[in-house]
């Protein structure tokens, strides 16, 4: 009898470690798709703020808005991710 409950725990752990495994390796691809698009959207503000050096479409109203949504996206990925202190580099 204590076999059988050995082999049946031992089966459930095999299972559940699978689980585990594959859960934490599709969390890892998401984080890594949202921190792709966090540099894609710095990218595009630092481009937009380089072409709008003197502010003249960021006050617009049209573009400005546009800005402001950049501007948005930008803070609102920032608060999702903290900032790693690693020995040389940063990491997000």
């Amino acid at each position: 009898m204590w076999w059988l409950l050995t082999i049946l725990f031992f089966i459930v752990s095999v299972v559940s470690s699978t689980l585990l495994f594959y859960s934490l390796r599709r969390i890892t691809q998401y984080e890594e798709f949202i921190l792709q698009i966090q540099q894609i959207i710095k990218f595009s503000t630092d481009k937009m703020k380089l072409v709008d050096a003197k502010g003249h479409y960021e006050s617009d109203d049209e573009t400005g808005f546009f800005f402001e949504q950049l501007k948005q996206i930008q803070l609102s990925l920032d608060e999702i991710f903290e900032e790693e202190a690693t020995d040389d580099k940063i990491r997000r």
